[in-house]
């Protein structure tokens, strides 16, 4: 998809997004669609609930395998339900500081041929490390703060433990890419805005589909399945 057709999507997400339910909901939350897409897989998509102290994504199935970010907690959890297998994740804590040999930019500019979102031009924000542009995402500022912060949260999460990890990282795979978007800028674009959209030139994409507001869910949708087998991720 051109840029012209990226923006003509994106005004059409807008225009038929953000219903708000009415009623009294046991649970209320934003619900996000993306799309996503890993090297050489077709495109799926992605659900994300959103509340103040839980993120949970799956496939859009209330009864499939989920991952679950307990926020207060900083735990993650990745529910696989025909094993009856968790894994937990244990997020909490400072991320890691970037050591004083790997240099990386984060460069960004208003994407002004997009449509205003919360009343601003979306931003185009660029991580580079290494001579390599590392991921590029669109982003809009002030916009489903809810959700974007949660993300950032995630992302955090996932480099504290992926600096748990590192040793175990053969060191061919530790580039300044990877060191910087995994590690020590995990959250680069969601710092700066909600994520409308980011890819690599690895084949990896994401972009916003839909979202709703006020979304009434079951509260039983954030909880870990009683049970099952809950394996600590390695690095603990």
């Amino acid at each position: 998809m051109g840029w012209r057709g990226f923006f003509l999507w994106l005004a059409g997400v807008l225009a038929l997004s953000g219903a708000v339910h009415a009623g009294v909901a046991q649970t209320p939350a934003t619900v996000v669609w993306f799309q996503e897409q890993e090297a050489g897989i077709a495109p799926y998509p992605v659900r994300y609930i959103v509340t103040p102290d839980f993120m949970r994504s799956d496939d859009g199935r209330d009864d499939g395998d989920f991952l679950l970010f307990d926020r207060r907690r900083g735990k993650i959890y990745s529910v696989v339900r025909e094993e009856r297998r968790v894994l937990e994740v244990d997020g909490k804590g400072a991320p890691p500081e970037k050591p004083g040999s790997l240099q990386f930019k984060v460069r960004q500019h208003s994407a002004t041929q997009a449509p205003k979102i919360a009343g601003a031009a979306p931003l185009e924000v660029e991580l580079s490390a290494g001579g390599e542009i590392c991921r590029t995402a669109l982003v809009a500022p002030g916009f489903l703060e809810p959700v974007r912060l949660a993300l950032q949260e995630f992302a955090l999460a996932l480099a504290v433990q992926q600096q748990r990890t590192l040793a175990h990282t053969p060191e061919p795979l530790q580039t300044p890419c990877f060191l910087s978007r995994y590690l020590y800028a995990t959250d680069f674009q969601l710092s700066r805005g909600m994520l409308l959209a980011d890819w690599n030139s690895d084949g990896e994409r994401r972009q916003l589909t839909g979202f709703e507001a006020a979304v009434p869910v079951d509260e039983k949708l954030f909880v870990v399945p009683v049970g099952f087998t809950v394996l600590p991720a390695a690095g603990r």
